[in-house]
């Protein structure tokens, strides 16, 4: 009898978390060159891995002449690791940003680096 409520409290739990799972799925809008609001090339959608479930977005600027970086494109997509961090080169410079919402790292209109 043990052995009996024992499986059937285990089952309730596991489904328990399975619904859980299906309500909370995100997803994130996966682009490989998102230029204003408009997504170049490989437009899509994704959903987050194991073991960070993050969306992340890629913004990469070149130097100008000046010493000013300029943005050039996003890049957005689903990682299996999620760290934010900037990446600087001799020319470049990328700038990692991660989220943990659905389509959080669509880029709208207002956010946009080439409105600043």
């Amino acid at each position: 009898m043990d052995r009996f409520l024992s499986l059937l409290f285990l089952g309730g739990l596991l489904s328990l978390c399975q619904s859980r799972t299906k309500e909370e799925s995100t997803f994130c809008t996966s682009c490989d060159e998102f230029v204003g609001k408009t997504c170049r090339r490989n437009s899509g959608v994704c959903q987050p891995r194991y073991p960070d479930f993050a969306c992340q977005t890629k913004e990469v600027y070149v130097q100008h002449y000046t010493g000013e970086y300029v943005y050039l494109y996003s890049t957005l997509s689903c990682p299996r690791r999620c760290v934010e961090y900037m990446r600087i080169t001799k020319q470049e410079k990328s700038v990692f940003i991660c989220c943990h919402k659905s389509y959080c790292n669509s880029l709208s209109t207002e956010e946009s680096p080439l409105q600043e």
